[in-house]
């Protein structure tokens, strides 16, 4: 390995099957086989989807119930836990894990704290809200986002002096298929959308920008869209809504499916000649870096990280997702480009995601940055 052997404790809600769970899954597997010890400490752990690859990893992981401790006993098990295994660093994921790591830092001596911001600032209900959220950043050694957008957002806050940088999702690149796909005309274009059913992802705009550009083409791009149910009464209700507007848009309805939570993602983007994500607002979306590893084009809203990932149009085309007059036109352009746009951007596509975006290349940056700030006497005391 070269580098010095780390204690570290990473912090998540549960292992269920979420975009943020699927990262530290693999970032704190990766470490492990890398010779780190590596624990990590949940509270839901009933959700469980990615914990058998940790396990096999050797990664130890600790768990108590939140529903039957409650938040004050959650906080104390995680205080006890990081004392009496004194890890070099501690890590946290997502909003309400890395509150509660930064709460009891006063308490845990000798640690490097590093949290992670896994989204972006336009989902925060209000800015103060978001502000005060974020002001316990200041008792962090380190904040990581994993976009620039969210990033210079942070750095911009007169409120936070902790330093901030950007380490990207990582995804295993080879374990997908490159080849191009090249729709035989206009109206065969075949369009795959991933992520939960809820109102942040958009696809009442969508809808309505398909039958847009259904009627410029002649006929709806078929969509096929994977992705469980946002449970929350707010999920629930948006899809009330997307119903009853696919039934107002039956040339779209005809060609859309839902195809609810799949596994083999990589198989369904080699059948599919481009992404299609619409959503409002991400931090990083998982979706986007794994159809540019299968050399796919992606069609997406032009918010946070979208136009970097997108290199500017050449790996596909950016639109307002507020406007279904806008989607339609990004949708249309896509499928009249010539056959060697599509090769030239599906090549493009994977030479980034090889470049930008492989697990490797992630694991890597941590363990970086966690000697770094070891080294450098990043701990506070």
């Amino acid at each position: 390995m070269g580098a010095r052997q780390l204690r570290i404790l990473c912090v998540i809600d549960h292992f269920g099957a979420g975009g943020a769970q699927r990262q530290l899954s693999e970032l704190a597997s990766g470490l492990a086989v890398r010779g780190h010890h590596v624990e990590v400490f949940l509270y839901h752990p009933r959700h469980d989807f990615f914990l058998p690859p940790v396990l096999q990893a050797g990664v130890s992981v600790h768990t108590c119930d939140r529903s039957e401790v409650g938040v004050v006993g959650v906080a104390r098990r995680l205080t006890a836990l990081a004392r009496r295994t004194a890890p070099d660093v501690i890590l946290t994921y997502l909003d309400m894990p890395s509150l509660l790591v930064e709460l009891v830092r006063p308490l845990i001596r000798g640690v490097t704290l590093v949290v992670s911001e896994r989204a972006s600032h336009m989902n925060d209900r209000s800015a103060f809200r978001g502000a005060i959220r974020r002001l316990p950043h200041n008792l962090a050694d380190h904040v990581v986002s994993n976009s620039y957008a969210q990033a210079d957002w942070l750095r911009a806050r007169a409120w936070l002096k902790t330093e901030v940088s950007v380490i990207y999702n990582g995804v295993p690149v080879q374990e997908f298929d490159p080849t191009p796909r090249v729709p035989n005309e206009p109206s065969k274009l075949r369009l795959l959308g991933i992520g939960r059913i809820g109102p942040e992802k958009n696809l009442v705009n969508l809808v309505r920008g398909l039958d847009l550009a259904g009627r410029e083409l002649g006929t709806v791009p078929r969509v096929d869209w994977v992705g469980s149910q946002d449970g929350r009464t707010s999920g629930l209700q948006y899809r009330s809504r997307l119903d009853r507007v696919l039934a107002d848009h039956p040339a779209v309805s005809d060609r859309w499916r839902f195809l609810g939570r799949r596994a083999d993602i990589a198989a369904l983007l080699s059948g599919h000649d481009a992404l299609v994500h619409p959503a409002f607002h991400e931090g990083l979306p998982n979706v986007v870096c794994e159809a540019l590893a299968a050399g796919r084009p992606v069609l997406a809203s032009d918010r946070c990280d979208h136009p970097h990932l997108l290199g500017e149009g050449r790996r596909g085309l950016l639109f307002d997702p507020e406007s279904p007059s806008d989607i339609a036109r990004s949708i249309v352009d896509m499928a009249r480009w010539p056959d060697a746009r599509w090769r030239d951007a599906s090549r493009d596509a994977r030479s980034f995601a090889e470049q930008n975006l492989g697990t490797d290349r992630m694991i890597d940056a941590y363990e970086r940055l966690f000697l770094t700030l070891r080294d450098g006497d990043g701990a506070r005391e």
